[in-house]
C-alpha cells in the first residue's frame, strides 16, 4: 500500500529572501525605496503557485480516497443490513 502524500513530509522549496528586522521611516525617505525589492514577490508568488498546486493534488487524492471509503462504508452496510434480516427471520 502506498503513502498518501499528506502523510508524507513535504519538501520545502526556495524561501522567500529575508527582509530587514527593523525599518526606520524618515521624512525625506522615497517611499518607493520602503518597498521590498521585485524579486521578493516573485519568489514569493512562485512559492504559493506551487504549493497551490501541492493542495490541488492533495484535494484530488482526498476526493479519491473519500470516495473509496464511502463505498467501502456502503458495502458495509449493506452486509450488516442482510445480517440484521437473516437473525431477525430465524
Amino acid at each position: 500500500m502506498t503513502t498518501p502524500k499528506l502523510a508524507q513530509e513535504r519538501k520545502r522549496s526556495s524561501k522567500p529572501p529575508k527582509m530587514p528586522e527593523e525599518r526606520r521611516v524618515h521624512e525625506g525617505d522615497d517611499l518607493l525605496d520602503l518597498f521590498p525589492l521585485p524579486r521578493y514577490f516573485q519568489v514569493h508568488f512562485q512559492h504559493v503557485h506551487e504549493n497551490a498546486k501541492d493542495i490541488q493534488a492533495q484535494m484530488i487524492q482526498l476526493k479519491e480516497y473519500v470516495t473509496q471509503v464511502d463505498v467501502k462504508l456502503d458495502r458495509l452496510t449493506a452486509v450488516l443490513n442482510t445480517l440484521s434480516y437473516k437473525r431477525q427471520d430465524e
